[in-house]
């Protein structure tokens, strides 16, 4: 018990540093955070999903995401769902969204408190409650409910997605895919749109 209170304790920090923190360190603390919490768990590496399984799950998944923003930036309907503009959209997508997000968030949430919870509970256990913490983690006052909801969706598929591949492997490709993929997805939208309106 005492584990998963300095876990939590550890990820409220490091919310509180993701939320009001400079962005340009991001990328360097997260991958850190991600080791303090895996020491901090006690767990061994395969506990903590720090293996190679999955890789077929995690990239047969991101094809799907990948196919599917490739349609949704052609569909007017669709396009409107793309409307966050990125300074640096290579950068976000390459940098910024693997180390300073879907590292952190996946050691935490599918690694570490995921493996603590099936070491004593079991795998449906670990899904269920991972996501809920998930769902709550996207809280922010200008983020509506339903952020948090799709969010904890989200938390389900990429629990199973730890579940059936064995490691952290599949989710975090699947993590980056709709996170990354999304701002150059976004950032081709916003080209375009720029394009047509002209100088």
């Amino acid at each position: 018990m005492g584990v998963l209170v300095a876990v939590v304790a550890i990820l409220a920090a490091v919310r509180v540093w993701a939320r009001f923190g400079p962005g340009w360190v991001q990328p360097v603390t997260g991958p850190l955070a991600a080791a303090l919490l895996v020491t901090v768990s006690g767990l061994t590496s395969r506990q903590a999903g720090l293996t190679l399984s999955g890789l077929w799950y995690g990239l047969g998944a991101a094809t799907i995401i990948a196919i599917g923003y490739a349609v949704a930036v052609r569909l007017p309907a669709a396009r409107r769902f793309f409307r966050t503009t990125y300074d640096r959209p290579w950068y976000t997508a390459l940098v910024s969204v693997p180390l300073a997000t879907v590292v952190v968030e996946e050691v935490a949430f599918r690694g570490v408190l995921w493996g603590l919870i099936d070491r004593d509970h079991g795998p449906a256990w670990a899904t269920g409650v991972t996501a809920l913490l998930f769902g709550l983690w996207h809280l922010a006052p200008e983020r509506p409910w339903t952020d948090v909801l799709v969010t904890g969706v989200a938390g389900v598929i990429l629990g199973t997605l730890r579940a059936v591949g064995g490691g952290l492997l599949a989710p975090a490709l699947v993590h980056w895919a709709a996170d990354g993929l999304g701002v150059l997805a976004a950032s081709r939208v916003r080209s375009e749109v720029d394009q047509w309106e002209g100088p």
